[in-house]
């Protein structure tokens, strides 16, 4: 087998997210590969049962809210970033962006000629029960392989 030369590292910025990256840094190192570390935010909104209009937020302060929970996952990545303290060998790139993660990280390993993914192989919610873990989608989606790296909680 080829060693890796592309490798993207998708983390939901929780505490695990260290220990993913890790792992994918110790491939990197040995396969010399770069790594584009992936944080996308899914943005749901729950909407009231009534219709009346004063319930429901603006468009202009949905997007303020956005912009401000984006930022707020830059911040997170550049401290995940900095705690890692990646040898100066690596070439890291980072993105944090809006959208479905399982659908943004196929299309930015797609993209980005990725030829392995690494990500975390637990959900967050109880969303993942009924639609499925976003390990899975990508695992079943992605035109590269896949490491789902066991975190703390699988551990245990």
């Amino acid at each position: 087998m080829d060693a890796y030369k592309h490798i993207l590292v998708a983390v939901d910025l929780s505490d695990d997210s260290a220990l993913i990256c890790h792992k994918a840094v110790e491939i990197a190192l040995q396969s010399q590969s770069s790594i584009l570390l992936v944080h996308v935010t899914e943005f749901i909104y729950q909407m009231s049962t009534s219709y009346d209009p004063l319930f429901y937020p603006s468009m202009e302060e949905l997007a303020v809210d956005e912009e401000e929970i984006l930022k707020l996952s830059q911040t997170k990545m550049n401290d995940l970033i900095n705690a890692l303290d990646v040898p100066g060998d690596i070439n890291l790139n980072n993105k944090v962006l809006p959208g479905i993660p399982k659908t943004e990280i196929v299309r930015l390993a797609e993209e980005n000629h990725s030829d392995l993914i690494v990500c975390g192989s637990h959900g967050r919610s109880g969303f993942e029960l009924l639609l499925g873990s976003t390990a899975n989608a990508i695992l079943h989606h992605a035109p590269c392989d896949v490491l789902a790296v066991r975190t703390r909680k699988n551990r245990e």
